[in-house]
């Protein structure tokens, strides 16, 4: 029954923010669709607005991991939830200084090396997480499940 109430709550969670998800999304790519039209700037600092739609997604994080902090008193767990919160943003931090040092030069030809490192360094540790958090808690709801559920 515990795994049915937590299941429950984060659908709840996530059907609620979709629609202000989708409008914040939709908003950034025509923001972004603009600019590159009227702005003479460097392309990859104008593409990097339209990342806007990554705010959303750390909301989103942010409020599934307090909705999965109430289900677990161990303050370990209670810090590895947060985790994919972080890992998101460090991700966007990451990914606006490979754009910020190809504006500049220094990366060169080469930014897409670096670029699928984050990407691969982030997923990775986004799964070591989920398989902690699932020794910690065995009632843990993963993303995957979650968006089963979903649809």
């Amino acid at each position: 029954m515990r795994r049915e109430q937590h299941i429950r709550q984060l659908v709840d969670y996530a059907r609620q923010g979709k629609g202000k998800t989708f409008i914040i999304l939709v908003s950034s790519i025509l923001i972004t669709g603009t600019l590159l039209r009227t702005v003479e700037s460097s392309e990859p600092l104008i593409i990097s607005l339209g990342l806007l739609g990554v705010v959303p997604l750390l909301v989103r994080e942010w409020k599934l991991g307090t909705i999965r902090r109430s289900f677990n008193e161990d303050p370990t767990y209670q810090r590895l939830v947060r985790l994919p919160f972080w890992l998101t943003f460090f991700g966007l931090l990451g990914f606006l200084l490979l754009l910020w040092g190809h504006d500049i030069g220094l990366t060169g030809s080469a930014s897409l090396s670096p670029l699928f490192t984050l990407l691969l360094t982030v997923f990775v540790l986004q799964r070591l997480c989920e398989r902690a958090l699932l020794k910690l808690e065995p009632d843990y709801i993963t993303d995957r499940e979650l968006n089963r559920e979903l649809n």
